[in-house]
């Protein structure tokens, strides 16, 4: 079986390696397994250590597009980010809502220049390697993991961030209120007129045919009067085929946007598990990273500042040899999460009217500071007074009781 190993130091690909055990292992190069490792180099952390990164991919398609909003993007200026909004766009069936993010703005990242970036930061490393391989199993009471390439050791810590479908969640084996998929289908399109305004991002444009259980709606993301990324997203247990997916998105550009003729530059096409049986603790020498860590927002699907938070916290356990932790959790924005869960995909209430409800009732930097987890509970009964009550205090208690 042929073995190739991508080393950052000369970014050339090589049949042979030695027989060799690394301090640390990182299975997966997602956004967790790859900011975790430029984090370790920039700390200091591999001056005597080598890492080892597992994954099939070597990253160099634009695969899709991290989004956050902060108040403080000094906390980010390592990163490329591409473009910044300070307003953001509502529109519903009878409303259309546009407000200030103020005291927060919404950013955005490629993901092809995140790992760009990445990469050529760590080709400074002698101590970093990639492994272009597939992780077929653990065996973590001896530290080993197998690929397909052949079995490698570590000494100290295994940052777990791989996982296949069922690792995350059968969803034949979970209720619908347990799970969903954030699914969608982005493209990114160029037009002849500037139609587009840069500086105010379409948060949700839920005008358009909604799930039985669930939600769906566009959001757009401008570069200028005449880009933008028009993604067709759904909260939802149940997939579709890509041309349902194309079938809306075009039908949209051109009933909702007015939109004859267009360029696309490049599509995004993935999906998301929103669910909170994830959250997986440290155990041993394997600690969970990214999706299979809950640094995935079970309500959202956003992750690129929880995973921030996340790889931070283990850089300082780290840097103390202490053991490094799992991602932290607050436990009422947890209980809100399962709720929210609950009742959209249970069928409860649709999507569409409990977000209409949250968008009319509430200031968009206020939702954004409880997505944040930053709210005080006077806060979150006020936005909680926003939405059918009844309905929700029936899934309060079957999510305590």
């Amino acid at each position: 079986m042929v073995l190739l190993i991508f080393n950052f130091i000369d970014l050339q690909f090589t049949h042979k390696i030695t027989t060799k055990e690394y301090h640390y292992i990182i299975g997966g190069a997602g956004l967790a397994g790859l900011t975790l490792a430029y984090k370790m180099m920039k700390n200091g952390l591999l001056e005597q250590k080598q890492l080892v990164i597992i994954d099939a991919d070597t990253k160099i398609k634009n695969d899709r597009t991290w989004s956050f909003w902060t108040k403080n993007i000094q906390q980010l200026t390592d990163f490329p980010v591409i473009q910044e909004w300070p307003r953001g766009i509502i529109k519903t069936e009878n409303r259309v809502l546009e407000q200030s993010l103020h005291p927060y703005k919404y950013y955005s990242i490629e993901g092809l220049a995140y790992y760009e970036f990445i990469k050529e930061a760590l080709a400074q490393c002698k101590q970093v390697t990639w492994l272009v391989s597939s992780i077929t199993s653990e065996v973590l009471e001896s530290k080993q993991i197998i690929t397909t390439a052949g079995a490698l050791s570590y000494t100290d810590y295994y940052f777990k961030g791989h996982f296949n479908a069922k690792e995350v969640v059968d969803p034949n084996k979970v209720k619908a209120t347990n799970f969903m998929w954030q699914h969608f289908l982005g493209w990114k399109i160029k037009v002849d007129k500037a139609i587009f305004d840069p500086k105010a991002i379409t948060y949700m444009d839920m005008r358009i045919p909604q799930p039985k259980n669930g939600l769906a709606f566009v959001y757009i993301l401008p570069e200028n009067g005449t880009q933008a990324l028009v993604e067709y997203t759904l909260f939802s247990g149940v997939l579709l085929d890509k041309e349902e997916y194309e079938h809306t998105l075009s039908t949209y550009l051109s009933e909702s946007l007015g939109l004859s003729s267009y360029q696309i530059e490049l599509e995004e096409y993935n999906k998301i598990p929103m669910t909170t049986l994830l959250g997986n603790s440290a155990s041993g020498s394997c600690i969970p990273i990214g999706t299979l860590a809950g640094a995935v927002k079970a309500s959202t699907g956003y992750s690129f500042v929880r995973n921030q938070q996340h790889t931070d916290e283990i850089i300082t356990a780290l840097a103390k040899n202490a053991r490094p932790p799992g991602y932290k959790v607050s436990k009422r924005h947890f209980l809100y999460d399962k709720v929210l869960l609950d009742v959209i995909g249970g069928g409860s209430a649709s999507g569409e009217s409990v977000f209409t409800n949250l968008y009319h009732k509430n200031k968009l930097p206020s939702l954004l500071k409880f997505l944040d987890e930053k709210t005080t509970l006077w806060e979150e009964i006020k936005i909680m007074n926003s939405v059918p009550k009844w309905i929700f205090i029936k899934s309060v208690l079957r999510n305590l009781f």
